[in-house]
Formats: structure tokens, C-alpha cells, sequence
């Protein structure tokens, strides 16, 4: 018993020894600032990452407009972006007042033929845009010949028959001729700048083509052509009075009869319907005859156009047609363009029949002339004559000139366009600050082929 109480006691007197001292006094230590709070996100995105300020830009919304001198027209402007609620002021220069000049609120007014650039700036930033406007008049027409002018010659397409309107882009051209007989519309696609033809479309009664355009379109190029024509009185195969405006996609080696194509337009009452296309602004316009036989222009936005619905309208005036003939006033599946608005429509100030025309910034380029036959050449009856005339959307014709050259036989000849002494006025177009005139010619002889002519005039 003695001895358990002694082990005890040691194993207390061990414990004791292995408790910790008492802890030592905590050292005085300075107290840290209080932690910063960060402000709460707010929603919408995070203030230290604000959204860009949207980039200041200006840019022209007014039509591409080419003047007549003594022209004036509005450089109208949009501005986007930029700082909320800021205030910008536009500044208009001319990098040549002697031709255009412009004033403070963008009224552009034009002195003489030429090109300038109209700049739009926004003051203070360095921002601007910059357009191309052209100042016009006729006397480029009148200058004599030189070979300067000359684009394309020599160049003959699928039938013996002259040409009567065409169309071309950078790689084709396309040539429409009056095929005869089984009377088509015959386009020959062929390289711009080289002889050889590449493809052929046949349209059968559609008409006698006096104007045309092409539509390049990511499917493939568009004709827009006059269709459902008529015999003329007296005639066989001679197609004229065309009550619809078909656009047709380019098919090589394909004939199409009228009712093969499934995009039309009509005017009721209309008659000889063609149209041209003013592309920068995106219009086209519209040329047609009405039921007294006279000439209006109508002008549409093309894409609003191709939106309208379509719907079966019989058309206005019977027409005649094939061999033995049939007559027939057929119903037409066709957008109606008397119920579109147009942008703007008149009547003509001149009431011929052109030679084709062209629709370009606002302006009618307007062909006129006829090519005289072998018989009247030897008579000294008839001549070659080709007229241009300038008519603005007033309208009016601002200006006439006649083609000083076309009338000079033996200038004709040394130049092999023709020996005859034939060449005839056939299509007008603008493309590029360049404007193009076409001509039909041949040669004497006993059915010679009929050759493609086009001349260069740029701009000044």
C-alpha cells in the first residue's frame, strides 16, 4: 500500500512537469489600416472596362448626280457615332471651285465640264468622305474622229442582221440583232476586247429590241428586255410594240417563246417598253409609248421593283404574231407598275423613238440617227447622221450635238468599218466617267456580214 501511494505521487508530480509555462506578454505591434472596399459592379459592365465610344464616321447620302453647268445640287451628308450628345459641324471643300464649287451647307454648283472632288469633313477630327461628281455637257461629241475613240470595231456577231442594243461588263458583252425569218431576238455573248462569239440566246417574238440592259447577279447575268411584240403592219418578220418588260437569265443555246419567262412587268397601256439602268444609285428607268403614242419615262428603285407581287394581267393591245399568224391578247403573270409608285415620273420632251438611251446620275443620254442603204448612198438621197441629246429630270433637253464624222465615207472606208457607206446609230451607254456610242455597219456584196461598232468618249 505504501508503495502504490509513493508510485502515485511520482506520476502527479510528472504531470505537473509537463504543463506549459505561462504564455509570455504579447509585444506591442502597430494596427494595419482597414482593408478598402471595392465598389459593387454595376450592371451593364464594369467601370474600369467602359464601351468604346461607337467610331466617328460621315459618309454622302444624297444620289450620285451628275450636273449640267450652271447645275446645282445638295452634297447631302450623314454623320454616325461619336461621343453621346456631342454636336459635329460638317465642311465641304472642292479640289477644284473653277469646275464645281461648294458652299458652306453643301449646295454644289457647277461652272464648267470637268471632275472634281466634293469632300465632306467633320471640323476638328480628321474624319471625311470624298465623292466624284461630273460636270457634262455635249461638246466632247462634236470633236472630229480620231482613233483615240475607238473601243471596238470590225467585231461581227451570230446573224447577218445589224445590231440593236447591247450591254457590257469587264469580260462580255452582249450584242442583241434581229435574227429575221423566224424573227428572234438573237444575243451573242462574246469577249469584250477579242472577235470570237462564246454563246448564243434566242428570244422568239419577244419584240425589236431597241434598248437593253444587263443585270450581273450572283447566279448569273440578267436580260432586260422588251417582250410579247407584235408584227408590224405590212411586215413578216419585223416585231415592234412590246406590252411587257421581261428579265431573262442568260442561257447559251436556249430559244425562248414570250410566255417561257416567269419574270415580267407591265404597264398597262404601254406599248414599245424599255428600260435602262442608273446602277449607282440602284434605279432603273423606264421608257414606253402610251395608247396616243406618247413617250413617257418612269424611274423605280430596281430591287423594290423585282419585290412587287406578281399577278395575271391580261395584256392592253392584241398583238400579232408567227406564221401563218395568230392574233391573240393572252393574260400575262406579271408585276403591275401602275400600282408601284415610282420615285419620279414625266413625259418626255422628246417624243422619237431612240436609238437607244441610256439612264445615268440623273441624267437621260438620248440617241437618235439612222444609216443610209446602198441605194440611197448612190442616189446621194440619204445619209448617216447620229444625234445626242442631254435631257435632266425637269424635264429638258439641256443640250443637243450631232457626231461631226459619221457622214464621211471615205474616212469610213480607210478605217475598214465599211464600204459600203452603211452605219447606223444602235445604243448608248455610261459607265465609268467614259461614254460609249455603238454603230452598226456592212460592206457591199450580197449579204455581208454585219459588224459591231463601239466609240470612247471620256468624260471631261
Amino acid at each position: 500500500m505504501k508503495r502504490l501511494l509513493t508510485l502515485t505521487a511520482v506520476f502527479m508530480l510528472t504531470l505537473s512537469a509537463c504543463k506549459p509555462e505561462a504564455e509570455p506578454p504579447t509585444p506591442s505591434v502597430p494596427a494595419l489600416p482597414p482593408t478598402p472596399q471595392l465598389p459593387q459592379e454595376p450592371s451593364g459592365g464594369s467601370p474600369q472596362n467602359p464601351d468604346p465610344e461607337p467610331e466617328l464616321r460621315i459618309a454622302f447620302v444624297c444620289p450620285f448626280t451628275d450636273l449640267y453647268p450652271g447645275e446645282t445640287a445638295k452634297a447631302l451628308c450623314e454623320i454616325s457615332g461619336g461621343a453621346a450628345g456631342e454636336s459635329y459641324k460638317t465642311v465641304f471643300t472642292s479640289s477644284d471651285a473653277s469646275v464645281a464649287s461648294v458652299s458652306s451647307d453643301g449646295t454644289v454648283t457647277a461652272h464648267r465640264p470637268g471632275s472634281v472632288v466634293i469632300r465632306a469633313g467633320i471640323e476638328g477630327s480628321g474624319v471625311y468622305a470624298e465623292r466624284k461628281w461630273h460636270v457634262v455637257d455635249l461638246n466632247f461629241v462634236k470633236q472630229a474622229y480620231s482613233r483615240s475613240l475607238v473601243f471596238v470595231t470590225g467585231h461581227t456577231i451570230y446573224y447577218k442582221s445589224v445590231m440593236q442594243s447591247w450591254d457590257f461588263f469587264d469580260d462580255y458583252m452582249y450584242v442583241c440583232q434581229i435574227s429575221g425569218g423566224i424573227h428572234s431576238l438573237s444575243f451573242t455573248r462574246k469577249p469584250v476586247l477579242t472577235a470570237t462569239p462564246q454563246a448564243y440566246m434566242h428570244l422568239k417574238y419577244f419584240g425589236h429590241g431597241d434598248n437593253c440592259f444587263v443585270e450581273r447577279c450572283a447566279d448569273g447575268d440578267y436580260l432586260w428586255v422588251p417582250n410579247y411584240g407584235t408584227l408590224e403592219s405590212g411586215q413578216t418578220d419585223r416585231y415592234t410594240d412590246s406590252q411587257v418588260l421581261s428579265r431573262v437569265r442568260f442561257q447559251n443555246a436556249r430559244t425562248m417563246l414570250p410566255e417561257d419567262s416567269d419574270d415580267n412587268y407591265i404597264m398597262p397601256g404601254a406599248r414599245r417598253i424599255i428600260a435602262a439602268y442608273d446602277e449607282d444609285n440602284g434605279n432603273i428607268g423606264i421608257w414606253f409609248r402610251d395608247a396616243a403614242g406618247k413617250a413617257w419615262f418612269y424611274i423605280y428603285n430596281l430591287e423594290k421593283l423585282k419585290e412587287a407581287p406578281s399577278e395575271d394581267i391580261r395584256l392592253s393591245f392584241e398583238r400579232r404574231y408567227a406564221s401563218p399568224v395568230v392574233t391573240d391578247r393572252p393574260v400575262v403573270r406579271a408585276r403591275d407598275l401602275s400600282k408601284l409608285p415610282p420615285l419620279m415620273k414625266f413625259a418626255m420632251p422628246l417624243n422619237n423613238v431612240p436609238q437607244g438611251y441610256d439612264f445615268h446620275h440623273g441624267k437621260i443620254w438620248f440617241f437618235q440617227g439612222d444609216g443610209a442603204e446602198a441605194d440611197e448612198v448612190a442616189a446621194g438621197t440619204n445619209a448617216n447622221w447620229a444625234r445626242v441629246s442631254l435631257i435632266d429630270m425637269a424635264p429638258k433637253v439641256l443640250e443637243r450635238a450631232d457626231v461631226p464624222w459619221v457622214a464621211d465615207l471615205s474616212l469610213l472606208d480607210s478605217e475598214g468599218i465599211t464600204n459600203l457607206g452603211y452605219f447606223e446609230p444602235e445604243g448608248i451607254k455610261v459607265k465609268d466617267g467614259v461614254l460609249y456610242l455603238g454603230f452598226a455597219s456592212k460592206d457591199a456584196g450580197s449579204s455581208p456580214p454585219r459588224r459591231i461598232n463601239f466609240f470612247k468618249y471620256p468624260l471631261p
